[in-house]
């Protein structure tokens, strides 16, 4: 009798006996397995884009009922004497503030304040609240870092406990409309706000 000659066995070929169910099953795993690769991939680039815009570990966007509302009135005397108000600046996104001469993570914040107005321009304004400070002492702060921005006294706490802050540095970022669309706690920097601002430009705020 004749014998055939056997067919080559290529690595890619099923194992003998699998059946179509099996190799079925096999490729769904495959997929299934490089479809959660994927989503790992992008919670993976999430992740690093927000770590990479971090200013300091204890730098974190905070919840408060404020959010998505026209924020509380906020005028009053400056430490230098004159009058400002967040009304002043409607038409323009506004970082309000809240700041003191005895804050120590306030002094890496300044400077990044000081950034931002540079790289945004007019589009961006920056309303401060001096929290539970003097007012001198508050102006040589200030002035030690070049910003020239207003400055709110709240010796009493009261705009303070308005806006729910339990100490500085805390910020809020303020749409053109008026309404508060985030708030931070912990010192802030340049590249954050110019990338929440980026964010609510799109969504139209």
């Amino acid at each position: 009798m004749k014998q055939g000659i056997a067919k080559p066995v290529r690595a890619s070929d099923p194992p003998l006996g699998t059946g179509k169910a099996e190799i079925g099953a096999s490729r769904s795993a495959l997929k299934r397995f490089r479809f959660v690769t994927a989503i790992l991939g992008i919670i993976f680039l999430a992740f690093a884009v927000v770590v990479g815009t971090r200013h300091t570990a204890s730098t974190t966007s905070a919840y408060s009922p404020l959010l998505f509302h026209q924020a509380p009135n906020l005028s009053g005397e400056t430490i230098n004497g004159s009058r400002a108000s967040l009304a002043a600046d409607r038409g323009h996104f506004v970082v309000v503030n809240f700041f003191a001469s005895w804050c120590v993570a306030c002094r890496s914040e300044e400077p990044q304040l000081v950034n931002l107005l540079r790289t945004e321009g007019s589009s961006v304004r920056v309303l401060g609240v001096d929290f539970d400070d003097t007012a001198p002492l508050a102006r040589r702060f200030l002035a030690s870092y070049g910003a020239s921005w207003p400055a709110i006294s709240d010796t009493s706490g009261q705009i303070g406990l308005r806006w729910g802050v339990d100490e500085p540095p805390e910020s809020f970022l303020i749409s053109p409309s008026g309404k508060v669309l985030t708030k931070i706690i912990g010192p802030v920097s340049a590249r954050q706000l110019e990338a929440l601002i980026t964010v609510a430009t799109l969504k139209g705020y």
